[in-house]
C-alpha cells in the first residue's frame, strides 16, 4: 500500500499521487508526474505537453462533456501509465491544452483499491 499526502496548497486539498507515463511504442517515459485523483472523470487527461513529450501517437478523439454539459472533441493517445511501482496500466487518454497536472479517471483508477481520508488528508492507494 501506498499514502500520498493530500495537496494542501489546493482549496480545499485535494489527493494527488505521482505517476509514470510511458509510450507503448517506443518506451518513452515521463517519471514523478503529479496526477490529481478524479473519481468524477470517466476517462483519465493529460496536458497536450506531455503527449508531445512522449511523442504519443494519436489514435482518434474523443468527445468529452464537462461542467454545464459543454462538449468538446480531443485527441487521443494510447499511454501506459504506472501510480508509484504498482503494475502500469494501458489506456487511452486525451490530452489538453487547459491542464495544468493529469487527472486521472476511473479508467486507471478502478484498478486499484483506494482510499481517501479526507480528515486525515491522506490517500492510501494498493
Amino acid at each position: 500500500m501506498i499514502r500520498y499526502s493530500y495537496q494542501t496548497q489546493l482549496r480545499p486539498p485535494a489527493p494527488f499521487v505521482y505517476v509514470t507515463l510511458r509510450n507503448p511504442v517506443t518506451g518513452a517515459e515521463e517519471r514523478d508526474v503529479p496526477a490529481q485523483l478524479d473519481s468524477a472523470a470517466d476517462r483519465t487527461v493529460v496536458p497536450v505537453a506531455f503527449a508531445l513529450a512522449l511523442a504519443l501517437p494519436q489514435i482518434g478523439t474523443i468527445s468529452i462533456g464537462g461542467v454545464g454539459g459543454f462538449v468538446q472533441t480531443m485527441p487521443s493517445y494510447p499511454v501506459q501509465i504506472a501510480i508509484h511501482n504498482l503494475p502500469a496500466a494501458l489506456v487511452e487518454v486525451v490530452a489538453s491544452d487547459g491542464e495544468a497536472w493529469i487527472l486521472l479517471g476511473r479508467d486507471v483508477l478502478n484498478a486499484h483499491r483506494i482510499h481517501l481520508d479526507g480528515p486525515g488528508l491522506f490517500v492510501e492507494i494498493a
